[in-house]
């Protein structure tokens, strides 16, 4: 190219412009003038976008920001799959720190021979798209730009240029929305777009998604290792396992845990702890230079973005942070509006920055989400301590609001106590026990109630004893809450054999509820009739049945013949003979409760079910082994069918028959 000075004056000649106030790029035609220069160019400058062939092996790819790369060999074949299906486009979509543009980074090296050119794309804003098109058109004719007076110019140039040819690969990274991408990705079929972004919905028009998924435990700690080393003691390994699972597999948390234990030098285990008692601290630090790749960081842009089109969708993720990650109710997010259509607006709002997994009846939150969103960071305008505190006391609310009736009695209930149940206990994992009120008091103790219906008996101490603990503190230890809390707790230890610690504390709650109620009153009949039980398991029969005979006939005169209480009390006066060999008295006394546990709950009622089971054993023992055996089998099939063949109470039938059979059979 020739340089030749021009004297500023008026135009003349073909093609010539007045230059003498130009700033800038001015096209001629055969020559460009530049910062008042003209610079005369050669014929092939004039070429079309169509007759400009592209420089071998052109990219602009940067370089991977960690050479550490592990456990997306997968996602990557599953990558080339959708870019090899004949789709032009596809969009790698999921939350903040998945690894989306390190993927998308990855294959465009991979495969940098079957595409010319590669070109990277920073795509967060239509500006940044138009510049790297026009830098694209730069590169693929040096005079492309010398005859473009602005950057959109020269991204017009690149577009024509990739309409007319075929083989090329733009990487659209960390497109916003799937609009900034349309005027683009539509008018270019000749080659192939891999866009990146959080945005899970929308792309249908425009591009095939492929949602990208945390890494697999065992890479999760792979990537650790690689960047930490190997462990220094036998303490390590497990600590690298146990973060992983607590960062929830996630890259960039990853990434960002190995880098501070590698510049600070503490072992895994000190850098755990640190994050548990320093969340916001931890989330936010950063053992480079670049603060913005860190996850607080990562997640207020996206928590920003979502705030500013819907204030509800924010209230909804700090709310659930409190619950369980998975399979959380819809419904649950729907009690905290009136309005039906802006919670399901909310969600989808969530759901389309992959802050949440949204399905028709439950959606699912990333446990790191979770941990950063009800983490108080000043530093951040959407977790300030206040907002925190707010969304906790949401969350209570809505498990209140959402429990079901008595998890003893309530068949219809149970299903939904075992959908709330991961829910309560993530909320009693957030939650201190100081700092339990007296809502969570009783959630932890119906919760212990249905936990012991369940069968699953160490749960069920731990939150009656966490319930006790609060009833007592919260309301003192007389106080209605505080015995039945105690009661609840005593009920979880016989059920548990922990008989030396359930018996002191019945006998207690028996006379403070006759000190404190009365002595005719219901519950102090209910504390009596759990002590005699008590009694009974500790094999002193006699007394037992001793206090539910008069248990029994308190119950028949006070609450009648079908009362809860009154029907349990029959039940265990049955019982209570049956150990002590008086099976005269106990045989007709089971059939009575059986007949009437199916009268007033149904037959299918667990109750009912235990009531006959009792019934067949007191006929076993009676030597009646048809009927013991008959009945046997249809405790055994009932319970299959309503508590599933794996429950504990279906095992227990399962045993009573065949120890039934055997006795048959000698």
């Amino acid at each position: 190219m020739t340089h030749q000075d021009q004297v500023p004056g008026e135009a003349s000649g073909p093609g010539a412009v007045a230059v003498g106030s130009n700033q800038g790029i001015i096209s001629t035609g055969d020559a460009a003038t530049i910062d008042n220069r003209t610079l005369h160019l050669p014929a092939e400058a004039l070429r079309a976008p169509a007759d400009v062939p592209a420089p071998p092996g052109l990219n602009n790819l940067p370089a991977p920001r960690s050479a550490v790369f592990v456990g997306r060999d997968e996602d990557l074949a599953r990558l080339r799959a959708a870019m090899d299906g004949g789709g032009a486009a596809t969009v790698v979509h999921g939350l903040g720190g998945m690894g989306k543009s390190t993927l998308a980074l990855h294959y465009a090296h991979r495969h940098r021979d079957r595409y010319n050119p590669v070109w990277w794309v920073p795509a967060e804003t239509p500006d940044g798209i138009t510049l790297a098109l026009a830098s694209l058109a730069a590169h693929l004719d040096p005079y492309a730009g010398l005859t473009a007076s602005a950057s959109a110019e020269g991204a017009a140039w690149a577009t024509a240029w990739l309409q007319s040819h075929e083989g090329w690969l733009l990487v659209l990274d960390n497109a916003e929305t799937p609009d900034d991408l349309a005027p683009v990705i539509g008018r270019l079929t000749t080659g192939q777009h891999l866009i990146t972004s959080r945005r899970a919905t929308g792309w249908h028009h425009l591009a095939q998604p492929l949602g990208l998924r945390t890494l697999a435990p065992d890479a999760s700690t792979d990537l650790l290792m690689r960047i930490t080393g190997e462990p220094d003691g036998p303490d390590d390994g497990p600590a690298l396992e146990e973060l992983a699972a607590e960062l929830g597999h996630l890259p960039l948390a990853l990434t960002q845990a190995a880098a501070y234990i590698q510049h600070t030098a503490i072992a895994p285990a000190s850098y755990l702890a640190r994050l548990r008692s320093h969340p916001a601290r931890m989330f936010a630090a950063s053992a480079t230079d670049n603060h913005e790749r860190t996850i607080a960081r990562v997640w207020q842009l996206t928590l920003q973005a979502v705030a500013a089109r819907n204030p509800l969708a924010v209230d909804i993720l700090r709310t659930f942070a409190w619950l369980g990650p998975d399979d959380v109710p819809r419904e649950l997010a729907e009690a905290l509006d009136d309005d039906p259509i802006a919670v399901d607006e909310a969600l989808a709002l969530l759901h389309a920055y992959s802050m949440i997994t949204l399905t028709p009846r439950t959606f699912t939150v990333h446990r790191l989400v979770q941990a950063v969103a009800r983490t108080a960071d000043p530093a951040d305008p959407h977790r300030a301590e206040g907002t925190i505190e707010e969304a906790r006391r949401r969350a209570i609310g809505l498990l209140v609001a959402a429990l079901p009736g008595d998890p003893l009695f309530s068949v219809a209930g149970r299903p939904r106590w075992r959908a709330l149940l991961p829910h309560i206990e993530a909320l009693a994992d957030h939650v201190p026990p100081a700092r339990d009120d007296e809502e969570t008091a009783a959630i932890w103790l119906l919760t212990s109630a249905f936990l012991q219906s369940e069968v699953q008996l160490d749960r069920a101490v731990d939150f009656a004893e966490r319930s006790m603990a609060a009833s007592q503190r919260l309301y003192g230890p007389d106080d209605p809450h505080t015995l039945s809390s105690r009661s609840i707790l005593a009920s979880a230890y016989r059920e548990a054999g922990d008989l030396a610690k359930a018996v002191p504390l019945l006998v207690q709650n028996r006379d403070d509820c006759e000190r404190v109620f009365g002595p005719a009153t219901k519950g102090t009949l209910t504390a009596s009739a759990n002590l005699a039980y008590a009694y009974g398991l500790s094999g002193e029969v006699d007394l037992a049945a001793e206090l539910h005979s008069r248990n029994l006939a308190d119950c028949e005169r006070l609450l009648g013949p079908d009362d809860k209480l009154t029907l349990v009390s029959r039940n265990n006066l049955a019982s209570a003979y049956r150990e002590a060999g008086d099976l005269d008295r106990a045989v007709p006394l089971h059939e009575r409760s059986a007949a009437d546990y199916a009268r007033v709950f149904g037959p299918d009622h667990p109750e009912t079910l235990t009531a006959r089971s009792n019934l067949a054993y007191t006929y076993q023992l009676a030597g009646d082994l048809d009927r013991a055996i008959a009945l046997h089998e249809h405790v055994l099939t009932t319970r299959e069918r309503t508590l599933g063949p794996t429950h504990p109470h279906t095992s227990l039938a399962c045993d009573l028959l065949a120890n039934a059979r055997g006795d048959a059979a000698r």
